[in-house]
C-alpha cells in the first residue's frame, strides 16, 4: 500500500501551525495578565507647550469654592484642587500604596532656563505660602489613581506676581511608593489661577488709546487687541493700563482695578468702577462704565451655553512715567471690551476655563 506523502505533510503542517497558534495565544494571554511595566507613582500634570506658561501646568480653579446653592464651602477667597496621582503599569495596582508628596526645589532652575538669570522680575514665584496639602495619601490596592487635596487661600495673593506651586513625589519603598524616574512625571509645577465671572481675557479690538499732549488729544489712536483681568475678590479684578501686560517688567506700577457692582442681587448687569492704588499714575475714570452678562443656549447643541460679558463705555486716562525716564506720557483709553465663555453644561466649569 502506497503512503500519500503529500497528504501526510499537509496534515503535519496543519498540526504544527495549530500548536504554534496555541502557544502564541497563551503568550498573548500572559501579556494581559502579567505586569509589563514597573508600577511607579507620578502626577497627572502635563506641561503647557504653548502660550505664556510653557514649562509649567496651568490650572484654573474658582476663586471661591461654593456649594450648589452658591454659598462658600470654606469662605470667600478659599478654594481647593484635587491633583491626580497615578500608578503606572499595564495592570491594576497590586498593593496598598502610601504616596508621599513634598515641596520641590526645582523652581529656581526652571526660572533660569525659561527666562534667563537676567529677568528675575518675570520669574515665577513659589506659591507654597498660599497652599496646604497632606504629606501623603493612600492609593488602595486595585485603584490606579489617588487625589491629593490642595487647599488654596487667595484672600491676600497679588497675581501681578506669577505664582507656581512646585511639588514632587517622594520615594518610600516601605510604603510601596516608587517614584517615577522621569522628572516631568514625578514633579508637578502648577500655575494655579483663580477665576471669577469677571476674570479672563477680554477681546479689546474696540478699545483705542490716544496720546494727550498739552491737553490736546492726538486724533491718531493706537489699537489694542486683548485685555487680561485677574481676580482680586468675587466682584473685583485688576488689569494693566493701556497695552502693558504680564510680560512687562514695569507691570506692577500700572495696575488698574475694576469693581463690578450689580444693579440688584444676582443681577446680570451693573456698573464698573475703575481705580488704582498708585498715585503716580495720575489715574482718572472719565464716566462710569457698565457691564452686561448675556447667556444664550447654542442653536445646535442645547447643552452648550454661551456666556458673554460686555463692558461698555470704558474711558480712563493715566500717566506713563516709567517707560521713558525723565518724561511723562499721558494716555486716554476708551471703548468696549467683550469676554465670551462657551460652556458645556455637562462638564465642570473649571475644566473649560482658559485665559489664553
Amino acid at each position: 500500500m502506497k503512503m500519500n506523502i503529500s497528504k501526510y505533510n499537509k496534515v503535519f503542517m496543519m498540526g504544527s501551525a495549530l500548536m504554534l497558534a496555541a502557544v502564541g495565544l497563551t503568550s498573548c494571554n500572559n501579556d494581559w495578565t502579567e505586569e509589563q511595566y514597573f508600577q511607579y507613582v507620578s502626577f497627572k500634570a502635563p506641561l503647557d507647550t504653548e502660550g505664556s506658561s510653557v514649562g509649567v501646568t496651568t490650572v484654573y480653579i474658582p476663586f471661591t469654592r461654593v456649594n450648589e446653592d452658591g454659598t462658600p464651602i470654606y469662605g470667600e477667597g478659599l478654594s481647593s484642587y484635587n491633583l491626580p496621582m497615578i500608578v503606572s503599569g499595564s495592570t491594576d495596582n497590586a498593593r496598598d500604596i502610601i504616596a508621599h508628596v513634598a515641596h520641590s526645589d526645582t523652581l529656581d532652575i526652571l526660572n533660569i532656563e525659561r527666562f534667563s538669570i537676567n529677568r528675575p522680575e518675570i520669574w515665577y514665584k513659589d506659591m507654597s505660602e498660599y497652599a496646604s496639602y497632606p504629606e501623603s495619601i493612600k492609593i488602595p490596592k486595585g485603584e490606579n489613581i489617588g487625589l491629593l487635596p490642595i487647599m488654596m487661600d487667595f484672600r491676600t495673593i497679588d497675581l501681578s506676581d506669577r505664582y507656581v506651586l512646585p511639588l514632587t513625589v517622594v520615594e518610600n519603598q516601605s510604603d510601596g511608593c516608587f517614584r517615577n524616574p522621569r522628572k516631568n512625571y514625578a514633579t508637578a509645577m502648577l500655575r494655579i489661577l483663580p477665576y471669577t465671572d469677571f476674570s479672563g481675557v477680554f477681546q479689546a479690538t474696540n478699545m483705542k488709546f490716544y496720546i494727550i499732549s498739552g491737553g490736546v488729544v492726538d486724533n491718531e489712536p493706537g489699537a489694542m487687541t486683548t485685555v487680561q483681568t485677574y481676580a482680586v475678590d468675587q466682584n473685583t479684578v485688576f488689569f494693566y493700563a493701556g497695552t502693558f501686560d504680564e510680560s512687562s517688567q514695569l507691570r506692577k506700577d500700572f495696575k488698574i482695578f475694576a469693581r463690578f457692582t450689580p444693579n440688584k442681587v444676582g443681577g446680570t448687569s451693573g456698573t464698573v468702577e475703575l481705580f488704582t492704588d498708585n498715585e503716580q499714575l495720575n489715574f482718572s475714570q472719565n464716566g462710569l462704565a457698565s457691564y452686561t452678562i448675556i447667556e444664550q443656549e447654542d442653536e445646535v447643541q442645547s447643552y452648550i451655553v454661551r456666556r458673554t460679558l460686555i463692558v461698555s463705555d470704558v474711558n480712563y486716562t493715566f500717566d506713563d512715567y516709567r517707560t521713558a525716564p525723565g518724561s511723562v506720557i499721558t494716555y486716554n483709553v476708551t471703548g468696549n471690551m467683550t469676554m465670551e465663555r462657551k460652556l458645556n453644561t455637562q462638564m465642570p466649569e473649571e475644566d473649560q476655563i482658559v485665559f489664553e
